[in-house]
């Protein structure tokens, strides 16, 4: 797995430190603001209750399959453990390339204000990281790196312009994140994690309204052939996401299965059965409902779904033909 990325974004002096931006400048307060820290504001003293699920039964959408209910009760909470151990060890590996990122975007970004605010978000990022691995350790159990997540991450750092760096990562990921978190905010069931993701959650809705505030001034006033680059890289991370293209190497969901002793693409296959015959309808995941509800729509929203690719996104189902 390759470990050194090759980054041509350019650093940027700026000598001009007021700042013209006062949405920005209140962003930068609400971030000084919030800092937490991962020793002192998490209940770790509470450690993890015996014989309980990381997340809700009720909440967890494979627990009401016909295919996870034939399973012994011991494969079933190996399945469920393995399960969150994988999602939990990707959000920690992506929030070290978030990490990475935003100290380029410190680098690269040309406002003053938009350096004073990435650098709280490496903070954060910072933070991140070592929450999840020391969650993670608890757990006694962690997973490599997606592929799909690596080449996405990759390609954002690689990336040869703040903006592109900027939508990759304040747009696209970190309203994964986002949408993500909120979600478990309802399915955790394990007060510690419960903790967690409250906080970070608190923390990726600034980042994600850093993007939106960032871009949407910007874009409208690029150069067009920049702009269709800038929705071109967009729509080519989303398609790594889903599974189009990318992904070698690494880590991937299966592996959570085959640990419980479950062969994965049979279960794939027999959950996605299930679904079609019981509402006509095939099997969508929680991250392609989260792109539906967070990632697509700002993604419109800083105009980056133009005419010229808003088909693109129909084709894959993740904007409805009007």
């Amino acid at each position: 797995m390759k470990l050194e990325i090759e980054a041509t974004c350019p650093t940027q002096w700026r000598f001009e430190y007021e700042s013209n931006d006062p949405e920005l400048d209140d962003l930068y307060e609400r971030a000084k603001k919030d800092q937490w820290n991962v020793s002192v504001d998490i209940p770790w003293d509470q450690g993890l209750r015996e014989d309980s699920d990381v997340f809700k039964r009720a909440e967890t959408p494979i627990t009401r399959t016909k295919f996870f209910n034939a399973l012994s009760e011991q494969t079933q909470s190996d399945l469920l453990a393995n399960q969150a151990a994988f999602m939990l060890s990707q959000f920690m590996h992506g929030e070290q390339g978030a990490l990475l990122c935003c100290g380029q975007l410190v680098d690269c970004v040309p406002q003053i204000e938009g350096k004073l605010y990435a650098a709280t978000q490496v903070m954060d990022e910072a933070r991140h990281v070592e929450v999840f691995h020391r969650y993670l350790g608890l757990l006694d159990r962690s997973y490599p790196i997606a592929g799909g997540l690596k080449d996405v991450l990759d390609a954002i750092l690689a990336a040869d312009s703040w903006q592109a760096k900027c939508v990759g990562m304040q747009i696209m990921v970190e309203s994964l994140a986002m949408g993500t978190f909120r979600n478990m905010m309802i399915q955790a069931d394990d007060p510690i994690l419960q903790s967690i993701v409250r906080l970070t959650a608190q923390d990726e809705a600034r980042h994600v309204a850093f993007g939106i505030l960032s871009l949407s001034e910007e874009i409208p006033k690029m150069p067009e052939e920049d702009r269709v680059a800038l929705e071109d890289f967009a729509l080519a991370a989303l398609g790594i996401l889903q599974g189009r293209g990318g992904g070698g190497g690494g880590a991937n969901a299966g592996q959570a299965a085959i640990d419980a002793g479950i062969d994965p693409q049979e279960m794939r296959e027999s959950i996605a059965k299930e679904r079609k015959e019981a509402t006509g309808q095939p099997f969508q995941t929680e991250q392609r409902s989260v792109l539906h509800e967070y990632m697509v729509p700002n993604l419109d929203r800083v105009g980056l779904i133009s005419d010229r690719i808003r088909p693109q996104y129909q084709e894959y189902g993740l904007i409805r033909e009007a």
